[in-house]
């Protein structure tokens, strides 16, 4: 299963993550790990290529684990990119909607 954890504070996401494996199928043909992985990867790199905002992002793919965090980064940022965050939490809450079997799906 793929734990997905949104972290807030004030209405803001902070960071969004996500880690293990579906399990929905073998890997390279698991359709819910290929969404939760484009989701997230894609959020990376649009804040750093469309925001111009350097995120922490923490990867490792033996787990798999991605964090992408703007706890660092000034309010300013974190602002600027709410946008991208909560079209990527859409994204995630209606992967975890449409495979709750798969994909466990937690906001704090």
């Amino acid at each position: 299963m793929i734990k997905i954890v949104i972290s807030k504070k004030d209405n803001l996401i902070l960071s969004i993550q996500a880690t293990g494996h579906s399990g929905y199928a073998v890997a390279g043909k698991d359709i819910v790990c290929a969404a939760v992985s484009i989701l997230t990867q894609n959020l990376a790199d649009g804040l750093k290529t469309i925001q111009n905002i350097s995120p922490s992002v923490t990867l490792e793919e033996d787990t798999p684990y991605i964090k992408i965090s703007l706890e660092n980064n000034s309010k300013q940022e974190v602002m600027a990119a709410q946008v991208l965050m909560r079209y990527t939490q859409l994204g995630l809450k209606q992967v975890a909607d449409q495979f709750k079997k798969y994909v466990d799906y937690k906001e704090k």
